[in-house]
This record gives C-alpha cells, sequence and structure tokens, in this order.
C-alpha cells in the first residue's frame, strides 16, 4: 500500500484530468465525505474506460471487468490490482490511460476511507459493472449503434450508469445527516436516484451529435426524424426527450431540498450539478445547437446563487422553475 500522502496527491490530481466538473463541486462536501466521493468517481471512471475502449474485444473487456472486481474485493491485494493492469492489451493514451495504469493509488485511497463507505462504494461499482455488461445495441442504423428503444431502455441505461451513483452518494450523504437526526425514507433515497437520471440524460441530449460522430446514440430509437438523412431528433422526440428528463430533475430538486440547510456542503455539491443542467436543456430544447453547453458566464451566475442563496430552498426553487418554463416553452410542452 503506497503511503497516504502519495496515494491522495495522485487522486487528487488525477480527478480535474478525468472530470473538471466534479473536481470543482466534490471538495465543496464535508470531509470523509469529499474523499469518498472522490474515490468513487475514480473507480467508476476506471469502469468507464474499460466499457468506453471500442478496441476491445469482448473476451477482453470480460476479462478486465472480472479482473477489476476482484480488486474491488480485495482492494489491499497488489497482485490482483497488478492483474488487471496488466491485462489491458494497451492501456488507452491520455488522462484515462493514466488513471488505468495508476489503480493502485485510487484502491489504495479507497483503503483510507471509512470501513462503512467501502459497502456503498463497492456496491456502486458492482452494479455499474452488472448493467454494462448488459448494454448491447439494439439496432444499427447509418452506421450507428443505438442503444435505447424507447423511454424505458433510456432510464435502466441511466440507472446503471448514473442512478446507482446516485444511491451510492445518498447512503454515503445519509450515514452523515443520520447522526443529526435527519429521517432518511424510501421516498427520498429514490428520489437521489432519478437525480443521477436527469443529470445523465442530460450529458446525453448534449452530447447526442457528438456521440453519434463516434458511432453510437443512447437517445431513444424512437425520437429520431427517420425522414431525414443524418442523425436529426424529431421535433416532438426532443420536446418529449425533455420534458420526461425534467422530471427526473424535479425529483432531484425535491431531493436537494430535503437536505437541511445547515449542510451547505452537500447543498452546494448537488446543485453544483442540478441547476446548470436545467440551464443546459434550455439552451438544447430548440435543437438548433450542435453541442449546447452553457458558457462560462452564465456557470459563474449559477455558482454565485449558490454560494449566496445555495441554503433557500424558495429561492433555489424560483430559479429552477424559470429556466424549467422556459425549456418546456422552447420544446413545446408547455
Amino acid at each position: 500500500m503506497s503511503a497516504p500522502t502519495d496515494c491522495w496527491a495522485f487522486c487528487n490530481g488525477i480527478l480535474p484530468a478525468v472530470s473538471r466538473s466534479f473536481a470543482l463541486i466534490i471538495p465543496q462536501c464535508p470531509d470523509p465525505i469529499d474523499r469518498g466521493l472522490c474515490v468513487a468517481y475514480l473507480l467508476c471512471r476506471i469502469a468507464d474506460t474499460i466499457e468506453d475502449e471500442a478496441d476491445l474485444a469482448v473476451e477482453a473487456r470480460d476479462r478486465l471487468y472480472d479482473l477489476f472486481l476482484a480488486a474491488m474485493d480485495q482492494p489491499g491485494d497488489t497482485a490482483r490490482i497488478g492483474a488487471f493492469v496488466r491485462a489491458w492489451p494497451a492501456i488507452p493514451e491520455g488522462d484515462y490511460g493514466r488513471l488505468v495504469a495508476g489503480a493502485k493509488h485510487a484502491f489504495d485511497a479507497f483503503l483510507t476511507l471509512p470501513a462503512e463507505y467501502h459497502g456503498p462504494i463497492r456496491t456502486c461499482v458492482r452494479d455499474m459493472i452488472a448493467g454494462m455488461r448488459t448494454a448491447y445495441p439494439i439496432e444499427t442504423a447509418g452506421g450507428i449503434r443505438f442503444f435505447c428503444r424507447d423511454f424505458d431502455d433510456l432510464d435502466r441505461y441511466c440507472h446503471h450508469v448514473a442512478g446507482v451513483v446516485g444511491i451510492m452518494s445518498t447512503a454515503l450523504f445519509e450515514l452523515r445527516l443520520g447522526r443529526a437526526g435527519f429521517a432518511a425514507t424510501p421516498a427520498w433515497r429514490e428520489e437521489g436516484r432519478r437525480l443521477g437520471l436527469g443529470l445523465q440524460m442530460t450529458n446525453i441530449i448534449k452530447d447526442c451529435r457528438v456521440d453519434a460522430e463516434r458511432g453510437v446514440s443512447f437517445i431513444p430509437f424512437s425520437c429520431l426524424d427517420r425522414g431525414k438523412p443524418g442523425y436529426e431528433l424529431s421535433p416532438e422526440g426532443r420536446s418529449r426527450l425533455i420534458e420526461h428528463t425534467i422530471g427526473h430533475l424535479d425529483a432531484g430538486l425535491d431531493y436537494i431540498r430535503a437536505i437541511p440547510g445547515s449542510e451547505t456542503g452537500l447543498r452546494v455539491f448537488l446543485l453544483g450539478s442540478h441547476l446548470p443542467a436545467i440551464a443546459t436543456l434550455e439552451l438544447a430544447a430548440a435543437g438548433s445547437e450542435y453541442h449546447p453547453k452553457i458558457d462560462r458566464t452564465q456557470m459563474q451566475e449559477i455558482l454565485a446563487l449558490i454560494a449566496t442563496q445555495g441554503t433557500d430552498n424558495e429561492r433555489v426553487t424560483t430559479w429552477y422553475n424559470d429556466h424549467r418554463q422556459r425549456t418546456l416553452q422552447a420544446a413545446g410542452r408547455d
């Protein structure tokens, strides 16, 4: 096991390289939740890297999943971790490859976390990989592999890659909140899962044309305009997709509002993903932008709102509802 300072130097250094957005908001969480989410994200990102590596044969991908899960079971076993890294036919280039090569540091950091964090994080990674193993294209058209036929398929896919993260995060929050008397309910936990779905769907909508160019699509096949050449959402399909995503973000807002205002760090962390999501959907709703992304100025405005009024449920709700209404209007669903 590497020294705690070494493993955390690696984790803190690689996080901004593989997720700039999470690197900005995870440190807002109180310790040790911040460290738990950092490690959990990096381990999930390793699993994602296995899935995303297009050149891997099915057998090689399954072997990497098996070896990674074996290391998750025994994160202190250097031999298991080494076997996982060596099993790559070629470690990817760039920052994701650096993360894979440095997997031992992520596992060492995992071992420094409170023991009660291990179960939720391990379950999250296991469930994510189980879902990835069931994700197969349902159709190929125009050189694009489509993974979702309808909204049920989309919900299932988003659960496997993001809903499980919502469940894990909620479990970590609950460990802290419960000590202060917060009574978690099944409905609240489900809202946390649905927040993960809403955030993932927002990314899918934002990135749909970029994904299509690399030959994949997670947009429901039923939402495409099959009467036009190329890859294009139909107006009705886009409208229904936006409305469906907003339904999950609505549940996510209820989840956040239930967290006590005294938990400033948790609320800043959650709102730092949630509010930019509805702002991104507003840009995507008209369908005119190739890759809709909020600009730096708008992001700074959102962060300023969160910093100054993030504990004010009424103010946050008003801001969200204003953008929600404009999004639905732009999508033709008002």
